[in-house]
């Protein structure tokens, strides 16, 4: 068995569905994810550490199967720049120039700060979607399963406790 270089991100999870040349996989919290920062807001919305990813099927996994999954470590942490970085970035501009020109507006800067900060947040949510469609289809964000560990194990995952 190939091990996969260095430079990608790997996660076990379990088939629930195929279409096509897709996969979808349920896969629970890590013990990788203990030290990502990020890893509250991966479930913040749902609270579970389960989440079912799209993936293509380079592999011809079937439902039930066990299988391992890969990433470009560049493009996750691309994506990820993306989607914390870029809109705190535009909310801090925003709220700093809005601070500036609220006086011009004839409003506080306090009132000034929170308006145009929220437009330019918004403006950054706007242009990361638009941004999304035209990256969706890039090698390094692609998420492949990439090798059945084990054929039609059919049981639901079990929770990693391990990674609260």
């Amino acid at each position: 068995m190939e091990s996969l270089p260095s430079n990608h991100m790997q996660e076990e999870g379990l088939v629930v569905q195929t279409m096509g040349g897709l996969a979808q996989v349920e896969t629970t919290q890590q013990e990788a994810c203990k030290s990502c920062g990020a890893r509250g807001a991966c479930y913040a919305l749902g609270g579970d550490k389960r989440r079912v990813i799209a993936a293509v099927n380079q592999v011809g996994a079937q439902e039930g199967d066990r299988v391992l999954l890969a990433m470009s470590r560049k493009g996750v942490l691309g994506a990820s720049f993306l989607v914390y970085m870029v809109p705190v970035f535009a909310l801090l501009v925003g709220a700093g120039l809005g601070k500036k020109l609220g006086p011009v507006w004839g409003l506080d800067g306090q009132t000034g700060a929170v308006i145009l900060g929220a437009v330019c947040l918004l403006g950054a949510w706007l242009l990361l979607r638009r941004l999304s469609k035209r990256l969706a289809g890039r090698k390094e964000l692609t998420i492949k399963v990439v090798r059945i560990l084990k054929q039609g194990e059919g049981d639901a995952l079990e929770s990693n406790t391990a990674c609260l």
